[in-house]
């Protein structure tokens, strides 16, 4: 009888150990939720963008997570914000309670977009959705070493540097965010870029957004692409810089370099036959291709950068060979030039031929 009570205790030994070793010792601390209800905590209105509601990040240089919270807020226009919740052991500025062995028991918000401070007045994160990833990533580590054959052993968490944002309106990003930690007064600090267009990587290239997933840390300037003329599709490419204030923990932020924008087609490639007489012109600078004109002498022009360009009224009238003048300011490699350029139209000879555009000429205007 005394055998048979302690096999039977012997097996609830061995039960119980193994129940605790499983819930207790075999989840990694990174994938354990917050344990709180999103609703007791938010605006009714603040609606979650994110299926997993709150995601564990770290960009304040301890090493404890914070929560990015992203929702979309249906009080006003329904565009993207967020908010990181910081799990603290105490309230934020009360020193009278010593808890270094204590849990995490406060939440603090600290705002990011919308807020009203001078560096998060600037708007939402996005309209459609968002994208996000933190970088500037480093491994923090124990003081004391571990043993060769363990050598993860000694690391205790990784910590990024930023949060970077990218705004989506419909298929293109026309916002852009870099999130950085201040201090515990004032939390976090943000920088926003805005176009009416779309952001890319390059100046050359309207879609370009390797760096996103092979250098997100180097992110330090965007390009504007912003359709300008929409019969040609010609677009104004402005850099977006992100630049240091005079106190470069506080006051960082995007600066908007319109001045030394600079027009481009919208697309990628340079039409072959533009429809409309300063896409053509636009066209010849950009390439420098003789068969654009219709002389065997045309002009010659390096390193074109174009910053103004005419858009002329073209007609319809039943005429022969009507001529458009289309004025463009540029930098080329021998200095300005303002210049009025003087275009004829080719009109088809056959129901299969487009319309095409000739460079007759060109003078200082």
């Amino acid at each position: 009888m005394i055998r048979t009570l302690l096999a039977i205790l012997g097996i609830l030994v061995a039960m119980a150990i193994l129940y605790f070793a499983f819930f207790s010792g075999s989840r990694p601390a990174t994938t354990t939720p917050l344990n709180v209800n999103l609703d007791e905590i938010k605006p009714p209105n603040w609606e979650p963008l994110l299926d997993q509601g709150l995601v564990q990040i770290n960009i304040d240089h301890d090493i404890e997570p914070e929560w990015l919270f992203l929702y979309r807020d249906r009080y006003g226009t329904g565009q993207i914000g967020g908010v990181i919740y910081d799990a603290q052991t105490r309230p934020r500025g009360d020193a009278s309670v010593p808890a270094p062995n204590q849990a995490p028991v406060y939440l603090v918000p600290y705002k990011l977009l919308p807020d009203y401070s001078v560096t998060k007045n600037q708007g939402y994160f996005g309209v459609t959705d968002v994208t996000f990833k933190t970088v500037g990533a480093q491994v923090v580590l124990t003081p004391t070493p571990t043993p060769a054959s363990t050598p993860e052993a000694n690391v205790q968490a990784i910590q990024g540097e930023r949060l970077l944002v990218q705004g989506w309106f419909n298929n293109l990003v026309n916002r852009f965010t870099v999130v950085w930690w201040i201090d515990e007064v004032s939390g976090y600090g943000s920088a926003l870029a805005y176009t009416p267009g779309w952001f890319s990587l390059s100046s050359l290239h309207p879609n370009d957004w390797k760096g996103w997933s092979q250098q997100p840390e180097s992110i330090t300037s965007l390009w504007a692409w912003e359709p300008q003329s929409d019969r040609s599709n010609i677009c104004r490419v402005a850099e977006w810089l992100l630049e240091e204030g005079p106190d470069p923990q506080r006051t960082r932020h995007f600066s908007a370099l319109y001045d030394e924008g600079v027009l481009r087609f919208c697309a990628a490639n340079i039409p072959t036959e533009p429809a409309f007489p300063e896409g053509q012109v636009l066209a010849y600078l950009l390439d420098g291709q003789a068969t654009r004109w219709k002389t065997a002498d045309p002009l010659r022009f390096d390193r074109v950068r174009v910053y103004a360009i005419s858009e002329p009224v073209t007609t319809d009238r039943p005429q022969d060979r009507p001529v458009a003048t289309v004025d463009v300011d540029f930098q080329a490699h021998d200095g300005w030039h303002s210049m009025r350029w003087f275009v004829e139209m080719i009109s088809p000879s056959t129901i299969k031929d487009p319309v095409r555009w000739r460079i007759i000429r060109a003078e200082d205007r």
